[in-house]
């Protein structure tokens, strides 16, 4: 059994979610409370976790980095996604923000299921993260307004506990310890990305356990 078959089913069974987001929350005050869920009045947003086959055993993840210009987590590491419209579902939303920012059609995208819903406080986002295998283009669409720059890194990279590490970042005005990963030479990964990332490597944990 591969990684894509194994996802296939596991997502739709009970996940992790709220132990996997601990692991990679930043240490602020609130933190159980955030983990708590998104108010009613939260604004639904969705993103995809795309999945590249490489050449290696495990497929590789892809990452946006957001635009400077942007209103909000401006200049950080994200998967591809934003707001639900008005009258879409939250597929159609993630699927629809993929090809904006990255140019890969729907066609190319094949949805595994969904991890956890997370919320994301600085921009009141009821995040829901879906799961997808790609067939990346031979040259990606960059959207210049959402986005400077796409790579990808391979999933085996955080799968080794000793790869995540924390430091210092002020949050609100506070410094606080932050949990995260080194996978690009000038931003870290951390915050609600690398909490949504950090359960799908608890679920990949478990795949390569049961080979």
């Amino acid at each position: 059994m591969d990684l894509e078959t194994y996802l296939r089913t596991r997502l739709a069974e009970p996940l992790p979610g709220r132990a996997a987001h601990r692991e990679l929350i930043p240490a602020v005050p609130d933190a159980e409370e955030r983990l708590k869920g998104a108010p009613p009045e939260a604004r639904q947003s969705a993103v995809v976790v795309p999945l590249l086959v490489r050449t290696h055993a495990l497929p590789s993840v892809l990452f946006t980095l957001r635009s400077e210009a942007l209103r909000s987590h401006r200049g950080q590491i994200s998967f591809p996604g934003g707001r639900v419209d008005a009258g879409e579902t939250t597929r159609e939303a993630a699927l629809r923000e993929l090809e904006e920012e990255t140019g890969v059609v729907p066609h190319d995208v094949v949805v595994l299921g969904t991890l956890s819903p997370i919320y994301i406080p600085p921009s009141n986002s009821a995040v829901t993260p879906y799961v997808a295998m790609l067939r990346p283009p031979d040259r990606y669409q960059i959207s210049e307004r959402e986005v400077t720059e796409i790579f990808d890194v391979p999933l085996s990279n955080f799968t080794d506990s000793r790869s995540l590490r924390t430091g210092p970042r002020s949050i609100g005005g506070v410094t606080v310890d932050v949990p995260q990963w080194h996978i690009h030479p000038t931003v870290p990964l951390w915050g609600a990305t690398a909490m949504i990332l950090n359960e799908l490597v608890w679920l990949t944990r478990e795949f390569l356990e049961q080979r």
